[in-house]
């Protein structure tokens, strides 16, 4: 099991590119900020770039000094996919979990 820790940016930042094929389990999106911020996430294939299509969730609003946990489902990843965040403004870190498989 690996976990990445990354700060979302206010552009879009990649939190995890999977090595191999991997399962994400879990992706804590903490938010250390003093203000409510906001944030979308996108499953993107190798070689594909942040688009529409790719959005899973979308403007997922997070209070000051709370958490949103992301483990409802897995996510299966190919080599070379790869997740991707962007925040409205600084102060949210991504935590992901994943294993091998």
């Amino acid at each position: 099991m690996a976990i990445t820790n990354t700060a979302v940016l206010a552009t879009d930042t990649t939190i995890y590119t999977s090595t191999n094929d991997t399962a994400v389990s879990v992706i804590y999106f903490c938010n250390t900020s003093g203000a409510t911020r906001t944030l979308d996430v996108h499953a993107i294939p190798s070689g594909g770039s942040v688009a529409a299509s790719t959005q899973i969730y979308d403007q997922i609003s997070i209070a000051q000094n709370d958490t949103f946990i992301m483990e409802t489902e897995r996510l299966i990843l190919a080599d070379s996919d790869f997740i991707s965040a962007i925040s409205d403004s600084t102060g949210v870190t991504a935590t992901v979990s994943a294993v091998a498989i």
